[in-house]
């Protein structure tokens, strides 16, 4: 394994840092409904953040997003949306101010479930470099989201009413 089950590794670094540059381009469309751009608030300094996650669900109908944070919960973007909610989703072409919930235990099952069964070389290739096992078996995959924050980010209400 080329991962680190709770910290990242360089080759993760690397791979997670292609779709940030992509977005600081201007060319965060290129990645369609791939990977997100999440903007939050740090809790301590109060100033703005960039996190790149890997969508395991999109939902056009609704424009809900489904991340999970790779390195568990206490990784500083999860830390600062339980604490300030985010304030910026970027994914493709659409840009949004977010409301977001956290996914319970069996949600997140179904998300990483769907996610296998659609996008399998997506995880796969996510598995390898993160180092997190065979996600096909169920109680690699029931660890799996048991340690992990799942959250979904949907346009506001606000950005839907105007």
């Amino acid at each position: 394994m080329l991962g680190i089950r709770h910290r990242p590794g360089r080759l993760a670094l690397w791979v997670f840092r292609l779709p940030l540059q992509a977005y600081h381009h201007g060319k965060g469309w290129i990645l369609g409904h791939t990977f997100l751009l999440l903007t939050h608030i740090g809790r301590r300094t109060g100033q703005p953040h960039e996190t790149v996650a890997m969508v395991l669900r999109y939902r056009p109908e609704t424009q809900e997003v489904v991340v999970c944070s790779a390195w568990g919960p206490e990784t500083d973007w999860v830390r600062n949306i339980r604490q300030r909610p985010a304030i910026r989703v970027e994914i493709g072409r659409d840009e949004f101010e977010p409301e977001q919930r956290f996914l319970s235990t069996e949600e997140g099952l179904v998300v990483v479930h769907e996610c296998l069964r659609r996008h399998p070389w997506r995880f796969r290739f996510a598995a390898w470099v993160l180092g997190w096992g065979d996600l096909r078996a169920e109680a690699t995959a029931s660890d799996f989201v048991r340690t992990r924050p799942f959250v979904a980010f949907t346009p506001s209400q606000v950005q839907k009413a105007g």
